[in-house]
């Protein structure tokens, strides 16, 4: 039995689907929400910002609004089933800070959705539900 599951939710419904499922599988465990914003990624900040580093304060402040809306929205959600969360947002690499935060937090189960749906995708291109599957031992259920 899992005494702390860990959900990573970004703002698919492959991430809701593994909330909601956390939710109904786990309804004895303490659940943490945990949304990673990648600032660092430079694709990611200069396809925002066209590059200017004048822009990256206002980029990131953004995010990092999105990433407490969405944890907002998770916290209604389970307490609409009478379950409370506790709710963490961090910024770096997400499969990394997923791993990291895991081990560094007690958690002793990982629960992840995934956007990939082709095996021929998921064999050469990987997600990040299956690095982080891949780069912790932490049991990991894939939604």
């Amino acid at each position: 039995m899992s005494r702390h599951v860990l959900v990573a939710i970004d703002d698919s419904e492959a991430s809701r689907a593994a909330f909601e499922y956390a939710l109904e599988e786990y309804p004895e465990a303490r659940i943490t929400v945990l949304h990673v914003f990648d600032s660092t990624h430079p694709n990611i900040y200069a396809d925002a910002t066209g590059g200017s580093a004048e822009q990256y304060e206002e980029f990131e402040l953004a995010n990092r609004e999105h990433g407490m809306e969405l944890l907002g929205d998770a916290t209604d959600l389970a307490a609409d089933r009478g379950r409370p969360v506790r709710t963490a947002l961090e910024d770096g690499p997400p499969t990394q800070t997923i791993v990291d935060y895991a081990a560094d937090h007690d958690v002793d189960r990982l629960v992840v959705g995934t956007h990939d749906e082709s095996v021929t995708s998921r064999v050469s291109l990987g997600s990040v539900s299956q690095a982080v599957a891949k780069r912790t031992s932490i049991p990991v259920t894939i939604v």
